[in-house]
């Protein structure tokens, strides 16, 4: 592995444990993103020098992150994958997690609340501002 590979599987694996996820995950989008091609479970294994139960969980969450994806190529029975590129999971996320301040503000807006809870609101309001703001970079940003 080149010094320059491992430091950018060292940077997303950082991202990841920032994230509270294990820094596998990391690590296995990162050797997804740096190919230039479908990997298998067995390609990343061998690259990573970590078990397949390993691979197949970072995967799995990464997949449910919508940052990789299952591709197929024909005349072969095992299952590839490929990191998405670009800014769409990262601004997805960022959409979620506005859009669950959003709701949660509108719904406490219907409730009478005393004083001392009236100000924690107002943060999560000023949360939500800044939430909408990153959504409006990201937009900017991915064009």
């Amino acid at each position: 592995m080149t010094e320059a590979r491992e430091i950018i599987i060292n940077m997303f694996s950082e991202l990841a444990k920032l994230h509270g996820l294990n820094k596998s995950v990391g690590a296995v989008y990162a050797v997804l993103y740096l190919s230039d091609r479908p990997l298998s479970i067995s390609d990343i294994m061998k690259e990573l020098k970590i078990s397949k139960g390993n691979v197949s969980m970072s995967l799995k969450k990464l997949e449910e992150l919508g940052f990789v994806k299952k591709v197929w190529i024909e005349g072969d029975r095992k299952n590839y994958y490929v990191a998405n590129e670009g800014f769409k999971s990262i601004k997805d996320i960022a959409f979620k997690k506005h859009q669950i301040i959003t709701n949660t503000l509108k719904e406490l807006k219907t409730l009478k609340v005393d004083e001392k809870l009236a100000k924690k609101i107002k943060n999560l309001e000023k949360m939500e501002k800044i939430s909408k703001k990153i959504c409006d970079i990201l937009d900017e940003v991915d064009g």
